[in-house]
């Protein structure tokens, strides 16, 4: 080691210690001896002990000293500016290390900025306490931003979250931090003048004649300086936003905040809440030194943080937006304490991921210089399944690779969780296996007019505690769906509903705001509709998928016990309407940890396990007693890019990028054949109520697209803005690594073109929060998971309005519009076929791939009819066992 660093050097390293060094911050921030030791709560000789033992070691003074006041010399100062960084990577060792020896993991600092710390902190921090109730967490607040920042430097707290000002140029810098976007929030105006406005929203400049309440922590002077509005005499200085939305309240003047100023507050009807037009948002992010990322506890409360999302605010052009969000951010895993561990625990192992990354990333260019691959995934090897026996079926173990906290899918609305509550609950329509419509609850349906449909309950159907399904229950349990607090998972699909109305003892009538033709299936439990007792929800207060009130619905098996981030078991009833299904007993086990899972499995231990990862397909399918089954999941990945961040604004940078994608590579090496090279943001399965999936191959084929041709991307980025080429920065989610190296190849087929693309891994949560148009990152990656199968969901949520591309088409809107009301399946397809050629055109979504996704199956257990919609409906009564 000495020969590598040289013996001075290491001598130096031997005499710094860790609490010299913080004493060292603590004289430059307090600016005394005696200042630094009630600070640090040591006496003034043990600090002055320990400044002159390390002066002697050292040979050079670290403090000067006067009579009533103490600064560090070059050299102190010089050490102290190196000493948070320290500290950091030693706390980051020493947390792991108490973990590993069970011991208590230590303390996570939160500083923020007054008007923050109840709406952000707070939650953050209760959330944080349940997830890791092993770690101290304290909250901090700073007088502003870049008092929070230099607390974070100086190593007197881990993680600043702090808001950017809406003047860019006031914004405090985050040099030398790490930052994560968390969150935006749209500029709300407080007014009781009677000012015109349309669809919620209104121009700041109808409002400039009144007078204006403003100071610190409102919006108005940002909002003033965009107008050229000057101050008038009647306006209202205030240094707080609750006074601010106090005196709209009460007429005194129009005020201008953000969204979070208004949580816990009752406007009266007086005082109008609008958007504005157009649309003023405030950046909130958080900053952590580099090293102390590393930190279990900081990386933990960063990911809690990233999936805050401010309360909503009743003004509808605002939620709409914000349902959307929440909606496609649902269908990921949730937060558990097992996912912070390992996520945490994998960031030792960056040097294997990389160099992964870039074997594959050489294999990928190889690739580039072949013929491309056909698109048919790779078969896996065959295993005859036996015919059914008729045998029942005692209990059978399934193995969920994720964790849930709840079983109520509105609470908590991922993947996972729809597969689990199926086993349980229906909704009024079930999807079968080609994505049709089926009877349920409801034995029959009717659309009677655009915007009504009205539903015949089975007069058998019963709860599994032996009640009778009434249509006021059907009511009620569709009503909590729409109900924003209690379902906040499912409100979005279910925003189009005016009313529902029991028409009959066993008829429900839904009316409609709006004709839409995707609404049917949000009545089965692959859309929002899990029907549940009125009584069982009122008699736990609505606090219903917990581990004591469990879930009461109409399918064939009853919840009999719930441990969050550990099993849920499930027992067979004789209440279902339909037949007995052969399985008498069924337990799922969360097993995050792949080879955990993989472990279980070669025991014989595992009866399914959902979401096989590829990177072991090929142990599970070489295990003699399971086989794995892949099918077309209805996930879409592509490549989207925010048309508000420069340079992805000029349509010839976007081109650059397109024609840098090696669709195919991806495919057949990353992949390993299990997906399809995308050629449209629909999937084929998606168009499968009209047409065949060949046809739908040829129809999504003809829409433009952008071959991979480097020397084409060099000519488009030499006809752009930025001919000699830029940097950007692409987050990838860590819970899909398939997608971090595709990005690795795709920044490297970058390099060749002059463009450099650096890729960094973060946990899904910080990747869901970048997607937000506010978050200034300009190329992203978009991963998405349809249940329905719809056409138009996806399309609609990456074009249409509040798109995350921020990519504003009139005449794609209008096509949107009109598809949304469109019976007719196959002029629905054609429309929606124009709207992406028209995105296409302009070069604002490049699809990747259509994905697949792998089931471990024992041998001797059989499934009717494996599709993509399986697993969201009741599909335990598919289940056989095989001779």
């Amino acid at each position: 080691m000495e020969g590598a660093i040289g013996p001075e050097i290491e001598s130096l390293t031997r005499v710094i210690d860790l609490h010299s060094l913080r004493i060292l911050v603590a004289i430059d921030e307090h600016g005394s001896i005696s200042a630094a030791a009630r600070a640090l709560g040591y006496s003034q000789p043990t600090i002055t002990q320990h400044v002159q033992r390390l002066e002697e070691r050292l040979g050079a003074p670290l403090v000067a000293r006067t009579a009533r006041a103490a600064r560090l010399t070059p050299v102190g100062a010089l050490l102290a500016r190196h000493a948070p960084r320290i500290d950091a990577s030693l706390t980051a060792a020493a947390t792991e290390l108490a973990r590993a020896l069970g011991q208590r993991a230590g303390l996570v600092r939160l500083v923020s900025v007054p008007e923050q710390v109840g709406p952000v902190l707070a939650p953050a921090a209760a959330r944080l306490a349940q997830l890791q109730p092993h770690l101290d967490i304290a909250i901090l607040e700073a007088p502003d931003a870049e008092a929070a920042l230099a607390m974070v430097r100086g190593g007197r707290a881990d993680v600043a979250v702090t808001p950017s000002p809406l003047d860019t140029r006031d914004r405090a810098r985050a040099t030398g931090l790490r930052t994560s976007f968390l969150f935006s929030e749209e500029v709300i105006a407080l007014t009781t003048a009677d000012a015109p406005s349309a669809e919620g929203r209104i121009d700041a400049a109808a409002l400039a004649e009144q007078p204006w309440i403003s100071g610190p922590g409102t919006c108005g002077d940002a909002v003033a300086a965009r107008l050229g509005r000057v101050a008038g005499a009647r306006d209202i200085t205030v240094s707080r936003p609750a006074a601010a939305v106090a005196l709209a309240a009460h007429g005194r003047g129009t005020a201008f905040v953000v969204e979070s100023a208004l949580e816990g507050v009752d406007l009266p009807g007086s005082l109008r809440a609008l958007g504005l037009a157009p649309a003023m948002r405030r950046r909130t992010t958080a900053a952590t030194l580099v090293e102390a990322a590393q930190i279990p506890g900081v990386a933990a409360a960063l990911r809690v943080l990233a999936a805050h999302q401010p309360s909503p605010v009743g003004v509808e052009a605002i939620l709409d937006a914000r349902r959307r969000t929440t909606a496609h951010r649902a269908r990921f895993a949730p937060l558990g304490p097992t996912h912070l561990e390992e996520n945490t625990m994998a960031l030792t192992s960056g040097t294997v991921a990389r160099t992964a990354a870039v074997t594959v990333a050489g294999a990928l260019a190889l690739a580039g210089c072949t013929a491309p691959a056909e698109n048919e995934p790779t078969a896996a090897p065959t295993v005859a399944i036996g015919t059914d026996t008729g045998e029942e079926i005692d209990s059978i173990t399934v193995a969920l690779p994720g964790s849930l906290s709840s079983l109520y899918v509105g609470a908590e609305s991922g993947i996972l969780n729809y597969y689990v509550a199926s086993v349980a609950q229906e909704g009024l329509v079930a999807v079968d296996s080609t994505g049709a419509l089926q009877p349920a609850l409801a034995e029959s349906w009717e659309q009677t007019d655009d915007v009504t449909y009205v539903y015949e309950l089975r007069e058998d159907a019963q709860f599994q505690d032996g009640t009778p399904v009434t249509a006021e229950d059907v009511v009620f349990s569709l009503d909590m769906a729409r109900d924003e607090t209690s379902s906040p998972g499912l409100a979005y699909y279910m925003t189009n509903i005016d009313t529902v109305e029991a028409t009959g003892d066993h008829e429900v009538t839904i009316t409609l705001t709006a004709p839409d033709a995707a609404f049917a299936g949000n009545m089965s439990t692959a859309g929002a509709a899990f029907i549940t007792s009125k009584a069982f929800w009122e008699e736990n207060d609505g606090d219903v998928g917990t581990s004591d009130s469990l879930l009461l619905g109409t399918g064939p098996y009853q919840v009999t016990e719930f441990v969050p981030d550990s099993h849920v078991t499930f027992e067979r009833v004789d209440t279902w309407w339909g037949e007995l299904p052969k399985v008498k007993e069924i337990r799922i086990d969360f097993v995050s940890d792949e080879s955990t899972r993989l472990l279980a499995a070669q025991s014989g231990d595992v009866d399914i396990a959902f979401n096989v990862p590829f990177s072991q397909s090929e142990q599970w399918e070489a295990l003699s007693d399971m086989r794995v089954e892949y099918v077309n999941d209805l996930s879409y990945v592509g490549l989207y890019f925010n048309t508000g961040v420069a340079p992805f604004d000029d349509a010839k940078v976007r081109e650059a990028i397109a024609h840098a994608v090696n669709r195919d590579a991806y495919v057949s090496t990353i992949l390993k054949g299990h997906g399809e090279a995308a050629t449209a943001i629909m999937t084929p399965e998606s168009l499968g109520s009209v047409y065949s999936a060949d046809e739908a191959r040829d129809i999504l084929g003809g829409i433009p697209q952008w071959d991979y041709d480097l020397e084409a991307a060099k000519a488009a980025l030499a006809a752009s803005s930025v001919p000699d080429g830029f940097e950007a920065e692409i987050l990838t989610p860590n819970t899909g690594p398939q997608i971090g190296t595709a990005a690795q190849a795709l920044a490297q087929d970058l390099a060749e073109v002059g463009i450099t693309l650096n890729v960094r891994e973060v946990p899904i949560e910080e990747w869901l929060a970048s997607l937000d148009p506010s978050s200034e990152y300009g190329i992203n990656y978009m991963w998405y998971f349809s249940t329905l199968g719809d056409p138009a969901e996806i399309p609609s949520y990456l074009i249409g309005a509040d798109n995350p591309a921020q990519y504003d088409n009139q005449e794609v809107l209008d096509l949107l519009t009109q598809i949304g009301a469109e019976k007719d399946q196959a002029t629905r397809i054609d429309l929606l076929v124009e709207a992406e050629t028209l995105q296409a055109e302009d070069v604002i979504n490049v699809p990747l791939w259509w994905g697949q996704s792998a089931t471990g199956f024992a041998n001797d257990l059989g499934l009717d009819d494996y599709s993509a919609y399986t697993f969201v409906s009741t599909w335990p009564a598919l289940l056989y066992r095989a001779g």
